[in-house]
C-alpha cells in the first residue's frame, strides 16, 4: 500500500484512541469487557512486546487469547492511565506503520505520578476490511520508572 487516504488516518487513530482506553479499562464510552476488547484492536494472531532500548524483550504475549490473558494480568491496570502524543502514521508495503510517545501514570496515588515513558513503533494492516494491530511494540525509554 503506498497511500493512505484520509479515511485510513482517521481509522487508525480511532483504532490507537480505542486500544488506550481499553487498556487502561477506565472508559465508560466501550461496551463490553475491556480485555476483549484490547485484544480485538489486534489481529487475530496479533503481537504486543515491551521491550528495552537495547531490543531485550521484557514481555510479549501473541494471538487473541495470550493477549485477553496479558490485559487480565496487567498489575497496575486499575490505576494506570496512558497519555499518548505526537502519533505519526506512514503507508507502509503492508499497511501503515504509527509511532507515539507514551508517559504512563499512576492515579490511584496522590499525587498521581509517572511510571513509564517509552515510545510505541507499530504496524497496522487491514484484516477483513478494518484496520487492527498486527505488531505492536512498547520501546521503554532507558530511564524509564520500569526500567531501572
Amino acid at each position: 500500500m503506498n497511500n493512505l487516504t484520509s479515511e485510513d488516518r482517521l481509522e487508525i487513530q480511532n483504532l490507537n484512541a480505542r486500544h488506550f482506553h481499553s487498556l487502561d479499562a477506565l472508559t465508560r464510552v466501550l461496551d463490553g469487557n475491556p480485555a476483549e476488547t484490547w485484544a480485538d484492536t489486534f489481529h487475530p494472531d496479533g503481537t504486543f512486546q515491551t521491550v528495552m532500548q537495547d531490543g531485550s524483550v521484557v514481555f510479549e504475549a501473541k494471538g487473541r487469547d495470550k493477549l485477553i490473558e496479558a490485559h487480565s494480568s496487567f498489575p497496575d491496570i486499575s490505576t494506570t492511565r496512558h497519555w499518548i502524543c505526537n502519533l505519526l502514521i506512514e503507508p507502509d508495503p503492508r499497511g501503515a506503520r504509527s509511532a507515539s510517545y507514551i508517559i504512563a501514570m499512576n492515579i490511584g496515588v496522590n499525587p498521581a505520578h509517572i511510571i513509564r515513558t517509552g515510545t510505541y513503533d507499530d504496524l497496522v494492516t487491514k484484516h477483513n476490511g478494518v484496520w487492527l494491530y498486527e505488531r505492536k511494540i512498547l520501546i521503554l525509554d532507558a530511564f524509564s520508572p520500569t526500567a531501572e
